[in-house]
Order: structure tokens, then sequence, then C-alpha cells
């Protein structure tokens, strides 16, 4: 492969919420070209904000779906411009925002594969192509009653969140399927295919329906993750014969086939260029990250998010255990936490008068286990767990109204990191022997912050650039899909990319310092 690949290329492109992304990257993975369409400000007709659009009841989130084919268009013709050379590319893959939705019309298929390489996608997509022109998106919280209809199908919450590894949410495409049924029972008619926006961006460069792979199929509500296959109860409860609408599910790895004689013809793709499996944003983006096994990644930014690789996933009423995009027969698990830097910044403004200088030095100032005070701060109704309002106890574990403010930034941030972990074992995530903690996103550059976190995860803390890391997952993805049937595995393709750099190492008595303080956290975050 090694030898093949020094002078190829291999793509990998995002469809994002609010851009489109393609990174480049040759064999030795070094990045060639980046490039990227804005959806608002490049594709101003579509009237979006922040890529979406926001209906009336505030609930429903939509996207065009014929904005991404134009913005596709839009990319490949900057490639072009800027010569990159389209005939060395070897294979493509992606991602799409997980959890959006795309309706193929009856006989979109046959347009698909008979697409004039003269024309633009969006010439010849624009009419008669999709059943619905508004996809629903991860944003879009407006299926409440389909995801209450789908757990009393499926035995209850949790009986659904070990099938499916999720309970029922609104965002996810099963609920999604479910309320288009059940309220536009016309277009739901004229559809022949359901996409997710991965595998509807697959679609366009095969020239042909993509399948759903395993990992970003884990984000519908409607796979069987243990099995891999559709859940029956699931999709008897969203739609009649919905199996011949999704296709079959297909490991991540998959080569789909080469990409159409459209992109050979119009871009100059080589007739040889291979299309692996699109995955969800998530997924890819633990595939750039090059997490592995024992490993746990957590992005601290205006939302804080944790992905693990586990083995034996636990399913839980809070979280989601998704198929590993790079190792299918295994899982990924991934949790978000709503109040994150958010908070954290009204707690610097109120404690240390806007400073993270006065910040980071509270962190350094007070001991490690605050002396027996901990604080969980949830200024907005938080996700995992659902909670909100201001908790503060002192060491006997009485709720207090206050503490002094360097007591308070220690609180919030033990709290804070306390409940990322006990919630990452929940989902079957255990820290073992060699255990990193990957820290990413913009409180990962202070370095008072990311001690408290390997001090709660007695874990070492490392920091890595994640710039275009899903694009950057995707390209990777591309590399290993051409070899993995043959058995070599992804690290094995990505042992050349950078390493992460060491900042912190915990304290030798952190978790016994800590340990004791779990039981109060508890107490918000009962065991379902």
């Amino acid at each position: 492969l090694m030898a093949a690949a020094q002078d190829s290329f291999y793509l990998g492109f995002d469809f994002s919420t609010q851009q489109l992304k393609v990174v480049a990257i040759d064999g030795d993975l070094n990045v060639v070209h980046q490039n990227h369409v804005l959806f608002d400000s490049e594709l101003p007709e579509f009237r979006t904000q922040g890529g979406v659009q926001l209906h009336a009841d505030r609930l429903t989130v939509t996207s065009p779906v014929l904005m991404w084919v134009k913005a596709l268009d839009l990319l490949l013709d900057k490639m072009r411009r800027a010569e990159f050379d389209f005939s060395r590319v070897r294979a493509l893959s992606g991602s799409g925002q997980q959890h959006g939705s795309v309706y193929w019309r009856r006989g979109a298929s046959e347009t698909l594969n008979q697409l004039d390489p003269d024309q633009s996608l969006y010439q010849q997509l624009q009419v008669c192509v999709f059943s619905v022109s508004d996809s629903p998106v991860w944003m879009d919280s407006s299926s409440s009653q389909q995801c209450q209809d789908l757990q009393a199908a499926a035995g209850g919450a949790l009986r659904l969140a070990e099938i499916t590894g999720s309970r029922a949410y609104e965002r996810f495409t099963g609920n999604q399927i479910a309320k288009l049924r059940q309220n536009r029972p016309e277009e739901f008619q004229d559809t022949e295919r359901i996409s997710l926006v991965s595998s509807f961006a697959a679609s366009l460069f095969l020239g042909g329906y993509a399948a759903i792979d395993y990992s970003d199929g884990s984000g519908m509500n409607l796979l069987d993750i243990r099995s891999r296959t559709w859940s029956e109860i699931c999709l008897e409860a969203t739609a009649p014969h919905l199996d011949r609408l999704l296709g079959a599910p297909l490991p991540p790895t998959s080569v789909l086939g080469p990409v159409s004689s459209y992109f050979v013809r119009r871009c100059g793709f080589s007739e040889s260029c291979r299309v692996v499996a699109f995955t969800g944003d998530n997924p890819a983006s633990l595939a750039g990250m090059r997490l592995q096994q024992g490993d746990i990644a957590v992005s601290l930014g205006t939302s804080d998010t944790v992905f693990l690789w586990i083995q034996q996933p636990r399913p839980a009423l809070e979280g989601h255990v998704f198929c590993n995009p790079v190792d299918w027969q295994e899982y990924m698990a991934l949790l978000c936490f709503k109040n994150g830097s958010l908070t954290r910044e009204r707690v610097r403004n109120e404690c240390t008068g806007g400073s993270w200088e006065v910040f980071s030095a509270a962190l350094r100032e007070t001991p490690l286990g605050n002396n027996g005070n901990i604080g969980f701060y949830f200024d907005t109704m938080e996700i995992t767990p659902p909670a909100v309002g201001v908790h503060r106890f002192d060491p006997d574990d009485t709720e207090v109204s206050s503490v002094s403010p360097q007591v308070e930034v220690r609180a919030l941030v033990e709290g804070q990191f306390l409940s990322r972990r006990l919630h990452a074992e929940r989902l079957g995530y255990s820290i073992i022997p060699g255990t990193r903690v990957l820290a990413t996103g913009g409180a990962s550059s202070n370095k008072e912050i990311l001690q408290v976190l390997s001090d709660v995860f007695n874990a070492p803390v490392y920091t890595i650039d994640l710039s275009n890391s899903t694009c950057l997952g995707s390209a990777y993805r591309a590399l290993h899909g051409l070899v993995a049937e043959s058995g070599v595995s992804f690290f094995d393709v990505v042992k050349k990319a950078p390493e992460p750099r060491l900042v912190a190492t915990p304290h030798p008595t952190a978790q016994e310092l800590l340990a004791q303080r779990v039981n109060v956290l508890s107490y918000f975050c009962p065991v379902p």
C-alpha cells in the first residue's frame, strides 16, 4: 500500500451544519489541499442561518437538501481552480452531520445513474429528485410524540437503549421518519430511498444509492448495535416496509464501488478511484483523533463532549453507544454536556473578575480535593444528567448557598470532570494502564484545567491539533478502506500521523481525595 500510495491522494469530505469542507492527504498523511464552502455567505439564496432554517414552531429545524448539492458543485469548482489533480485520488470518503436525513423521490436512482458531465449536479438534481426538499437535521426537536411511541413499542426507554444504543431522541432519524410518514403521507409515499446526510453524499459520488454504515446508522434509533442489522421492532414501530427504503447497512470500512463516470469526465477523477462508506461527523472525529482502545477524548468547548472507545457497551438512559467507525466489531460511546465553557466563563466572570489568569491561579492555590468542597453547576438544563441549578456541598455533604471564590473555581472544575468520568464509566469505560486522555477545544489551552482533568481521570492528558478533524478522519478512513479487507488495522495505516503532546500527569493521591465526592454526584445521577 505505502509504495503505491506515495504518488496518490486520499480525500475526506465533511457535510457539516454550517459548511462543506474537504481535506486531501498523501500516502505519508501530509495534508496537500484544504478547501471549504460556507453555506450562509456563499450560498445566500438558500436563506439559512448557521446552515439551517428554524421553522415557526421553533422546534422544527431543517436544511435545504439542494444547498448541499450546490455546495458540492462549488467546492469541486474551487478545487479545479486551485489546480488540484483529481487524477491522483485513489479513494475518497466523508462524513455528514449525524441524524440528518434525505428523501429520494421515485425514479431518482435513474437520474443519479445518468448524470451529464456537461451540467452541474445542481442543474440536474433540482427537479423531481427529492420528495422532501427540507431535510430534518440534528437540531430538530419536533418529534416528541414519535419518541414516546417508539419507546412504548420497544418496551421502554432503557430497553430501546439496549437495542439501539440510545433512548429515543427527537433528532434521531427513525423518529423523524415516523413524523414525516404521519404528517406528510404523500411525500412519504413518493419516496423510494431514505439516506442519512453521509450516505446521501456518498450516493452523489457513486452515481447510485450508497448504503448506510453501521456507525452513522447507530444514531437512528433503528439499528440493533449488537447484530448490526435493522431492529424489526423499531422498523415496525416507525414505518411499514422501512427496510426497503433504508437498504442493508454495511461496515464503515466498506468500499462501495468506483467513483461515478460523471466525476471521471467532469473533474478528471481516475476510473480506479474508490468510494469508501461515508459515516457520521462524530465517528469521523474519532478516526481523526486516532482514538485507541482504552483512550478517552474530551472536547472542552461550548458544550463538553466525551468520546470513548469501548468493547462491551452498557447503553443507558443518558449518552449514546455507536458501532466503532474504524473497527466495526467494537464500539464508541459519546456523551454531551451542555454546561461546558459557557459555565466556566460565567464562574470566571463572577469569581475572578473575568481573568483566566486569576482563574488558573485559583486552581493552583487550592488543594486537590478542595478540602472536601464540591459543586455541580447546571446554568441551563443539562443533557447528562437532566438537572438544572447550582448545587454546592461542604465536606459534610451539606448543601450550602455559597463558598469563597477560590473554592468555587475548583468546585466547578472538579465537579464537571467528576461528572464526565462517572457517566463514561456507566457507558462501559474503565481506566486501565496505558489509558490516555486526549483533550481538545478552547479550554484545552489552560494547563491548570487540564491538570484537574488528569487528576480526576487518574490518567495522563495529551493535547492534539484537531482542526478539520472530521475531514482528516474521513481521509484516513479512505486510505484504510482500500486495505481493511486484507486485515490491515486502521492504526497501521495512520502510524505516521503526528503524536499528541503530553501536558499533565495525575498526582499520586488524586483518586483517594476525589473518590469520596462521587457519592454526592451520584445523588444527581442515580443509576436507572
